[in-house]
């Protein structure tokens, strides 16, 4: 018999193409059985891609606002930066407790992949999609803004509003789509249907909510008590 090639290695950008115009189970079995597949790299994609996300997204302005009002100018600046370094460390605490939730709730219903294949197609699929969402927040907006100034016109804030609502409907059109790629991953990962994946998927949110909630209310009776004394 003769010998199976060896798969040839898919770069990064080939990956990102792959999952985000293409996100089918036939693309990431592809994405998982890469040669370069493995968890350190699903986990450096991951904070990279929620290091994006605050960069990008309008947490990062509300929240400083916030600060700057409550406090002053110095302390929402050191927040900033505080943020910088730990949000992706949450972003990525965040997905291998999902991706471990996910794949444990799996194996119990005859899951055939590894926790390491599913961190991997988890992370390095995010970039393209975080973009998306993203930059969709800020183009049309920006558009806007380049074409009142070309025009000399004043701001039509019915327009704008509309558009800041057009741009807020596409970032949540891009984070949807994430969703539906992650479930497709986790599909291709533990060799499930893609409509059983979606039902592991939304199982795990139950359990993470369930777990939240809980955590909460003994966070509070402890903060509670404490208080009593």
């Amino acid at each position: 018999m003769e010998a199976t090639p060896a798969q040839r290695p898919l770069n990064w950008l080939e990956i990102w193409r792959m999952a985000f115009l293409r996100p089918t189970i036939d693309t990431f079995s592809r994405i998982m059985s890469d040669p370069k597949a493995s968890i350190k790299w699903g986990i450096f994609w991951s904070g990279i891609s929620t290091l994006i996300l605050w960069i990008l997204g309008p947490q990062r302005t509300l929240l400083w606002d916030l600060v700057a009002n409550q406090f002053a100018l110095e302390a929402a600046s050191y927040f900033v930066v505080i943020g910088t370094i730990a949000f992706p460390i949450l972003g990525v605490i965040a997905m291998l407790i999902n991706a471990a939730i996910s794949h444990g709730l799996s194996k119990l219903f005859a899951g055939a992949g590894t926790f390491q294949q599913l961190v991997f197609c988890w992370g390095v699929m995010q970039p393209p999609f975080i973009l998306f969402s993203g930059l969709a927040l800020y183009i049309l907006p920006y558009l806007y803004s380049i074409f009142r100034l070309l025009s000399s016109s004043e701001t039509n804030f019915s327009v704008l509003r509309i558009i800041y609502l057009i741009s807020l409907l596409i970032a949540v059109a891009g984070v949807l789509y994430l969703f539906y790629a992650q479930v497709v991953a986790l599909s291709a990962v533990e060799k499930f249907s893609i409509g059983k994946g979606l039902g592991i998927l939304i199982l795990s949110a139950c359990v993470l909510g369930i777990a939240s909630a809980c955590l909460s209310i003994g966070l509070q009776a402890v903060v509670l008590k404490s208080l009593r004394y």
